[in-house]
């Protein structure tokens, strides 16, 4: 096993991150198990060509691989 079970939920790694849930909230995690994008968000899909698709509330945004909204949800 290489990340101990830890999570709600959890995708299949894309991009070299993973979108996992913990105790309600989406966030993404490392190949190392290193949480990288803190759990904020309602919920989030695999990366697909760089983006990480999520849901804030009743709206979608896509961050970058370091966090970085590239379409803020409130927009």
């Amino acid at each position: 096993m290489v990340i101990p079970p830890q999570f709600d939920g959890a995708w299949g790694f894309s991009g070299g991150l993973a979108a996992v849930k913990k105790d309600r909230k989406w966030g993404y995690i490392d190949t190392c198990g290193k949480v990288v994008i803190p759990f904020q968000f309602d919920f989030a899909w695999d990366f697909f060509k760089g983006l990480g698709k999520l849901w804030i509330g009743k709206k979608f945004g896509y961050v970058d691989n370091t966090g970085k909204f590239i379409w803020n949800p409130s927009e």
